[in-house]
């Protein structure tokens, strides 16, 4: 018997189980979308992250007190770490939230106590106004620089050009009102969180505010990038001077290894989530082979008289090879139209960046072929080896 005709009569006997045929192919469909979606989102929340750290710049070491007993560093100190021969400047960074609120409009924020030095260090600046300096943190005034998306949810209805008439008029901060002095340039946002979503205030301002004054993260500005890891074992062997020795009060994180951080740890969870995927997919293989043994059951009797007129056992194999292989590929290619079409509309109605790559729909598609040539190997086999007298007679 030729492909062409095998390849017919299994067309044939899809089309007569419509609904049956349907159902299988959803099973693939939904995981291979499944696989392409999950990937891609992991796949988009890594290069966003990339993209957001990278953008931080190439010579920031990050400090943290991790020990419950590490205390910050005194102003004298600060200025130590900030005179070291490989660091160009160092800034605290004291971290706290707040319900922001303006007329009936309200929005919970991060509110980080810095000094003016931030502005360089983490490239963060004022586009509208001022950023906050030395004589706002020495007289402890209440002022502040307001990101974009705390205006965005403050002020609903009024567009970006009108920010600038915000400068000057006040912010309350859980029941504290802040002058507002200048509007953040935006950063957008990335799987770590929002840039834009942050109110700077004053360090010494922030510890009365937030009743904090233990800061535990520290932004250190490296003079080159070439020199960060000079800067790294300077800084050290301070912190191991200034707690004895104990590396376990603190930790040093340059760009590069938080950035390894962050990739290594998306990595594993999109590897996670797409073996997950994976299984949906091969309950899909299973739903196949399901199917197809259910169809050799029925078609016994069709089996046999096509054996009892010159059918070959390798002919009956074909036919029903070509019908799972069938299901699958058509699943195969759905799934990816899916998965094609949630690339789109994911960012869009979700704000999660996704980014869907040709190699991963290959991957998947050829997953799904073998998906169908491996579950309808079986279900083919026991169709080519059924006996011409045993199918005949079969009730």
């Amino acid at each position: 018997m030729k492909f062409t005709q095998a390849l017919r009569m299994a067309m044939k006997s899809l089309r007569s189980n419509k609904m049956r045929s349907f159902l299988t192919v959803l099973g693939i469909v939904i995981g291979i979308s499944s696989v392409i979606i999950l990937i891609g989102i992991g796949d988009g929340s890594k290069q966003a992250i990339t993209s957001s750290i990278e953008g931080m710049g190439t010579n920031l070491l990050t400090v943290s007190l991790t020990g419950n007993s590490a205390q910050s560093l005194t102003d004298a100190e600060l200025k130590t770490v900030g005179s070291l021969d490989a660091v160009a400047s160092a800034v605290p960074d004291l971290t706290g939230t707040a319900t922001a609120k303006a007329g009936s409009e309200s929005y919970t924020t991060s509110v980080e106590g810095t000094l003016p030095g931030y502005e360089s260090v983490r490239s963060v600046g004022a586009a509208i106004g001022r950023f906050i300096t030395q004589d706002d943190d020495t007289n402890r005034y209440r002022v502040a620089d307001v990101g974009v998306e705390v205006l965005q949810n403050l002020y609903p209805d009024m567009d970006v050009s009108q920010y600038q008439t915000l400068i000057g008029q006040k912010l309350e901060l859980n029941g504290t009102n802040f002058e507002i002095v200048g509007i953040l340039e935006s950063k957008g946002t990335s799987a770590a969180g929002s840039s834009d979503n942050r109110v700077i205030v004053p360090l010494s301002t922030a510890e009365r505010f937030l009743k904090n004054k233990s800061v535990k993260t520290y932004y250190v500005e490296a003079k080159t990038s070439d020199g960060i890891d000079t800067a790294s074992a300077e800084l050290t062997e301070f912190f191991l001077q200034k707690y004895n020795n104990d590396s376990s009060q603190f930790r040093i994180l340059t760009q590069s290894q938080l950035l390894q951080t962050s990739s290594s740890a998306v990595g594993t969870l999109t590897m996670m989530l797409a073996g997950i995927a994976a299984i949906s997919l091969l309950v899909g293989g299973i739903g196949i082979m399901n199917i197809m043994l259910v169809s050799v059951i029925e078609r016994t009797r069709e089996i046999g008289i096509r054996k009892a007129i010159g059918a070959k056992r390798k002919d009956i194999m074909t036919q029903f090879l070509i019908e799972a292989i069938f299901i699958s590929c058509v699943g195969g290619l759905v799934g990816i139209s899916l998965g094609l079409l949630a690339g789109v509309l994911i960012p869009v109605f979700t704000g999660l960046p996704m980014t869907v790559s040709v190699p991963v729909m290959m991957m998947a598609f050829g997953f799904s072929a073998a998906v169908g040539i491996l579950f309808g190997f079986y279900p083919a086999a026991k169709a080519s080896k059924l006996k011409p007298i045993d199918a005949l007679s079969f009730e």
